[in-house]
């Protein structure tokens, strides 16, 4: 499963990189971007609630190969289109948010997936090792997108984007998945869906770290959204430039994954990971506002380290408090509350980037950040005890 999910996220990735080329470069307006991640991520505020009790009903490999078949003729489209010449902003933001309808399905599964295939206690490491894959292929993705952008065009990314959903459909068939809990089918799906929101809510921990994720990645993720006007506008380096800084980032995350898999389940996990956002909110800072294009990609090396072992941190805290029949529901809580503060952010955040300026605005966005978890630790509160 580990394998698939790399090989199919860093066609993505490389998807990712070519399409927000494609729109900076043709529409030369910045709040397209955050618009296209709205788009994306919009289905998730509505649905991912859904999904997650649907997570604990059906078979969860069913769920899974649907949503994966059908992403890939999502993707096979927007290359169709491309090659075509009828690919304009609205078949873009219009499979962006078919592709999230579909994902607010598949994520809480592929979570509650994940953390029922090994034993309780290597919950930790197996969330840290998933994060690994995906900033494994953060790193490799937006190289591939480089020299296919540079030789071969933004068709054969999105070509590349297509052919690796083989790789994660053909895992799905060969993996065993655990049935879903008996007579879990039986309560209504209203009540299921009340249950999971009781839960959380009546839970301390849970409600205080789900809250946490809206707000920080509401603060954190407009950075990424935005790095393409960056590398275009402030560095002057381009499609080049802008897949550089991707990838120290990657390079970064993939360190992060890495020491969060080492250290596993250990006290004062909850002060490790506030320190870890703060130091991405400064490592970010130095980033926007250095004078030199490669001291930015060490600052994004130091804020991918930080951001991806803060969430990482941040997911295995809940995963270890998350009841194994309640799972689907609590991470789609969870998730929803995550994902959504990535599209409102870069929404808001990008409506003022033409008028202020990137690096204003993003700078706001990150000080902002830095401050709220200099608070939580402060107060000595739930989350810094842990």
């Amino acid at each position: 499963m580990w394998a698939g999910a790399f090989l199919s996220t860093v066609g993505t990735w490389t998807q990712d990189v070519a399409l927000a080329w494609l729109i900076h470069s043709s529409f030369d307006n910045p709040f397209f971007l955050g618009l296209r991640s709205f788009a994306a991520e919009a289905p998730l505020l509505a649905l991912m609630l859904v999904g997650g009790a649907m997570a604990d009903r059906v078979d969860r490999r069913r769920i899974l190969l649907a949503s994966q078949s059908i992403q890939m003729t999502l993707a096979a489209v927007l290359l169709a289109l491309f090659l075509t010449g009828n690919l304009g902003l609205t078949a873009i933001l219009a499979i962006a948010f078919l592709t999230g309808l579909t994902q607010s399905q598949s994520a809480p599964t592929y979570q509650a997936v994940l953390t029922s295939i090994v034993p309780p206690q290597q919950i930790s490491r197996a969330v840290a090792l998933n994060s690994l894959q995906f900033n494994l292929s953060r790193a490799i993705g937006p190289v591939i997108a480089g020299v296919l952008l540079a030789r071969g065009g933004t068709g054969a990314c999105f070509a590349v984007n297509v052919a690796s959903y083989v790789a994660v459909i053909f895992a799905l068939t060969r993996i065993q998945v655990p049935p879903p809990e008996p007579g879990a089918s039986s309560v209504g799906l209203g009540t299921s869906l009340r249950a999971g929101l009781r839960h959380v809510g009546e839970h301390d921990v849970l409600w205080r770290l789900t809250l946490l994720a809206a707000c920080s990645s509401f603060l954190a993720f407009p950075l990424t959204t935005y790095l393409p006007v960056f590398a275009d506008q402030v560095q002057g380096t381009g499609a080049t430039g802008y897949s550089m800084l991707l990838t120290a980032y990657g390079l970064g995350a993939i360190g992060g994954a890495l020491s969060t898999a080492q250290r596993g389940s250990v006290p004062g996990r909850g002060r490790y990971l506030l320190r870890a956002f703060a130091l991405f909110g400064l490592s970010a800072l130095g980033a926007l506002f250095s004078p030199w294009s490669a001291l930015s990609l060490a600052f994004m090396l130091a804020a991918g380290w930080s951001l991806v072992t803060a969430y990482s941190t941040l997911i295995s805290l809940v995963q270890e408090n998350a009841q194994d029949a309640l799972r689907g529901r609590i991470m789609s809580i969870f998730g929803l509350c995550f994902r959504s503060g990535m599209p409102l952010g870069s929404l808001a955040f990008g409506a003022l980037i033409v008028p202020l300026g990137v690096r204003a605005v993003i700078g706001t966005s990150l000080v902002g950040l830095v401050l709220l978890v200099a608070g939580l630790e402060a107060r000595r509160g739930v989350v810094a005890r842990l």
